[in-house]
Formats: structure tokens, C-alpha cells, sequence
């Protein structure tokens, strides 16, 4: 198998790249939720100063059998490289993804990088951490270990109005003094300084198990960026934030509508500030999020991912009404 760098803006390499990562996706997973061709070509093609993502093809004949991407980032966590690799259900048993998987770990030793860190999807009656499942042995073998057991769960859209509003009353008497503002798109201007520096400790706020994650960096340029990036990829996201006595956001909810994926919607961070816990903010900015947005998010299902440690956010979904579908292990390599 021939390894080459990919060059999304090539319509015609970008097409066969996503056609190996779509079918290697889908086979055999009903639930699975792989990024659009739009989605993924926007992705690898935008120039930001925070984050790298680098796609490579493996081709037998011409034709490509298995795919790789390595995501780096620039400002912080360093000494990370996080890695995906899939192979075409018609190319599998033959090495190639042993051979991506190879060339995805040299590349980020070029990049200095000293832990991997991947995904691993397997159903929802395996094992937490997949053990016996094909994937979850691949990599083990490889030398990875689990770190972080994660479960996929689904909402049939759109949800009872009831329900929700029952939530956001069930809620309201525990944050008197906070007021709550809701936005499609663009974070407005008096709100970013301070979104910016909650939705930055996203990544270590939530469970993150045996993976040592530092705070990410987040600045208005980067959330300007992302949003960027957004809109090259026909994304629409729809937040509810909770601002407090200074006009700070002190927790939000984000759901994310694709234009190239019909029937899927993407529950995607919901976070409150340390000092703003207790007060069921949580559950008030993702209800009223979802009673906002569904009437523009038709029938659809709403798909989001929990480390399953995470009783509280589980909680939550359970009782909006979200099922477990797949599970989704993180496993981690030291080198």
C-alpha cells in the first residue's frame, strides 16, 4: 500500500479519501455518525494558527483502501496527537490499517508528539472498555490502553414541549439573578470575552479518565475561526447561554444542525461554570436550548456522546429522553 498526504482541495482525491472513511464508517454500525464530505473537506482545508489536521490516503492500485488523520494542536497540549484511522470493509485482513496505523505514529513523533490518543466504537452491550470487540483488540495490540469509556445515546426529534417546559420550571427557582439569552450562529460581541474562557475548559471540566488534558486555549480569534470553519461546512449552531449579575456567561448549551447529514442534529457541549454549579443551570440552558431550536430542527435524531462516569449530564439526558445506542472507548499510547 502507497501512503500519501491528502489534498483536500483536490475534488477528485478529497472524494475518494471520503468515500474509504464513509464506507469504513458505517459498516456494520447503524449509529455511526461520520462527518460529510462538505464537513470534512472544510475541516482539513482551514488555515488556522491553533490546530493542524492532516489527512493521508493508502492506495493498492489506485484505488484507496484505507485512510488516516492525525489532529494536532498548536497551543496547547503539546505533547498530544490525536489519531484516526479507517479501512474499506473490501480491504480489510490485509494490513493496510496496520500500515496507516504505522504511518499516523511517525507522524507525530515528526511532530514531536509523545502520547496518542484515538476512538474505538463498539456496540452498547460490549464490555466498557470493548474488550473482545474487533476494534478495541486492534488497537490494544498496537499497544494502546483504554483510558475513558464513553456512550453514544439518541433523542427522537422532536421532543414532548411539555416535558421540556417542565424542566426549565423544574429549574428556575434555583437561579434567580441569572438571566438567559439564546443565539443563532456567531457569538455576539458583548458576550464572546467571557464564552470564550468557559467553553476553553471544556475539555478538562468534563471527565476525561487516564488522559492528562491541559485547559485548551481559547481566545476570540480562535472562536472566530471556528466559526469560520462552521460555515464553510454548512453547520448551524443554535446556543443558550446563562449570563450572570455582570453580564458573564456563566454556563451554555450548543446544538449543532448539519445541512449535508438529513436527519441528524448534534447535542453538542453543555457546561456550567465551577462557581455557577448547583443551581441546575445545566439542565436550564439544554432544555431551553432544545425547546428554542426544535421547531427548526424537524424530524430529526439528536445524537450526543457522555463519558459514561458523567452520572450528572447522563441524568439529565435520561430524563429528556435519550437512549444509549454505542459505545465509544478512548484509548491512549505513550511512546
Amino acid at each position: 500500500m502507497r501512503i500519501e498526504p491528502l489534498d483536500a482541495r483536490d475534488e477528485v482525491a478529497m472524494k475518494a479519501w471520503h468515500d474509504a472513511f464513509l464506507a469504513s464508517q458505517q459498516h456494520g454500525r447503524p449509529h455511526a455518525v461520520p462527518m460529510r464530505l462538505e464537513e470534512m473537506r472544510a475541516k482539513f482545508i482551514a488555515e488556522r494558527d491553533t490546530e493542524r489536521d492532516l489527512g493521508f490516503s493508502g492506495t493498492v492500485d489506485g484505488s484507496v483502501v484505507a485512510v488516516g488523520q492525525v489532529y494536532l494542536t498548536l497551543r496547547d497540549n503539546l505533547d498530544q496527537a490525536f489519531l484516526e484511522v479507517n479501512t474499506h470493509p473490501d480491504g480489510r485482513g490485509r494490513g493496510h490499517g496496520t500500515q496507516m496505523l504505522d504511518h499516523l505514529e511517525q507522524v507525530a513523533r515528526d511532530h514531536d508528539r509523545s502520547v496518542l490518543v484515538g476512538e474505538v466504537a463498539y456496540p452498547f452491550e460490549a464490555p466498557t472498555d470493548g474488550a473482545g470487540t474487533p476494534y478495541a483488540e486492534f488497537v490494544r495490540r498496537r499497544g494502546y490502553t483504554f483510558a475513558l469509556g464513553n456512550v453514544q445515546r439518541v433523542l427522537d426529534l422532536p421532543a414532548d414541549e411539555a416535558m421540556l417546559r417542565a424542566l426549565v420550571e423544574e429549574a428556575e427557582p434555583h437561579h434567580r439573578g441569572y438571566t438567559f439569552r439564546q443565539f443563532t450562529g456567531a457569538v455576539p460581541e458583548d458576550l464572546v470575552g467571557s464564552f470564550v474562557e468557559i467553553v476553553g475548559t471544556l475539555m478538562t471540566e468534563a471527565p476525561t479518565g487516564e488522559i492528562d488534558h491541559e485547559p485548551e486555549v481559547f481566545d476570540v480569534a480562535r472562536v472566530r475561526a471556528d466559526e469560520e470553519v462552521f460555515a464553510a461546512s454548512g453547520r448551524t449552531k443554535f446556543t443558550t447561554v446563562a449570563v450572570d449579575g455582570k453580564g458573564e456567561v456563566a454556563a451554555y448549551s450548543e446544538i449543532v444542525l448539519p445541512a449535508f447529514d438529513p436527519g441528524k442534529v448534534y447535542q453538542w457541549g453543555t457546561l456550567a461554570r465551577p462557581q455557577d454549579r448547583g443551581r441546575r443551570l445545566g439542565l436550564a440552558t439544554k432544555a431551553r436550548n432544545l425547546l428554542w431550536a426544535q421547531p427548526q430542527l424537524g424530524r430529526a435524531t439528536l445524537v450526543t456522546f457522555n463519558a459514561e462516569v458523567n452520572a450528572h449530564m447522563i441524568g439529565v439526558n435520561e430524563r429528556m429522553g435519550f437512549r444509549p445506542v454505542e459505545r465509544v472507548g478512548e484509548y491512549q499510547k505513550r511512546l
